[in-house]
């Protein structure tokens, strides 16, 4: 497996503007025969692993954005079984979390049980918000299908808590879970607002929002993280 190449920016951007943005959803067989014809043209100047993976996980994105679970869920199995979650930690993860939504959708529930599993046995590989995002999955799993919390898992929900800093206190395991997911999701999306802000915004005014995020904000990793950056506009 030539990590290089799988890490690279494979597609052009040229394609993947007709994949995402000109072509409907609907019309998916137009997109999956632009792509594989696209991959017949390099064939051979890449490892044949790496053309494997990018064409079948686009393939089953293209299904994704259609709603075509079942077809879905078959080329993202193709992905994982290629490849080892080191090569690409983050394509791994996304398609190990669509496996788990794509067989909930489907009612195939102890399938996505199964990609469950698999997720929370490569927890040091993936990020924690990706690994709060799988939680976060696997409660509405337990939901849908009526099952119990698996208490393995609570581990994981207190390593969260403690590793991003989160006010929540351990409890109801899914309402806990839940909790998290929300908090997570508001604080993300406010820093991504003042970051974006920033660029068009006077200095000191930027610093200013900062530190009333800082005051407000309920996750202490998000909280360090504006810290840091304050110092690094106040030292320019």
């Amino acid at each position: 497996m030539n990590r290089e190449q799988l890490n690279s920016n494979f597609f052009p951007t040229e394609l993947m503007l007709k994949l995402y943005r000109d072509i409907p959803d609907s019309e998916y067989e137009s997109k999956i025969k632009l792509l594989n014809d696209f991959i017949d043209e390099v064939r051979g100047s890449y490892d044949e692993d790496v053309l494997k993976i990018k064409q079948h996980n686009q393939i089953a994105h293209i299904y994704w954005m259609s709603e075509q679970y079942p077809q879905a869920t078959k080329h993202f199995e193709i992905v994982v079984e290629i490849m080892e979650p080191e090569d690409y930690p983050s394509l791994y993860f996304l398609a190990i979390n669509l496996l788990i939504r794509g067989n909930r959708h489907l009612s195939n529930y102890e399938e996505a049980e199964k990609w469950v599993s698999i997720a929370f046995e490569n927890t040091e590989i993936f990020n924690t918000a990706n690994n709060l995002i799988n939680l976060n999955d696997y409660a509405d799993l337990i939901t849908d299908s009526g099952q119990a919390f698996e208490k393995k898992y609570i581990r994981l929900i207190k390593l969260i808590i403690d590793e991003l800093g989160f006010p929540e206190v351990l409890e109801d395991p899914v309402e806990t879970i839940r909790s998290m997911n929300k908090t997570h999701k508001f604080w993300a999306r406010r820093l991504g607002e003042m970051e974006l802000g920033s660029v068009r915004s006077d200095l000191t005014v930027t610093i200013g929002e900062y530190e009333d995020y800082i005051k407000s904000c309920e996750i202490e990793w998000f909280r360090n993280y504006a810290k840091n950056a304050v110092e690094k506009m106040k030292n320019k």
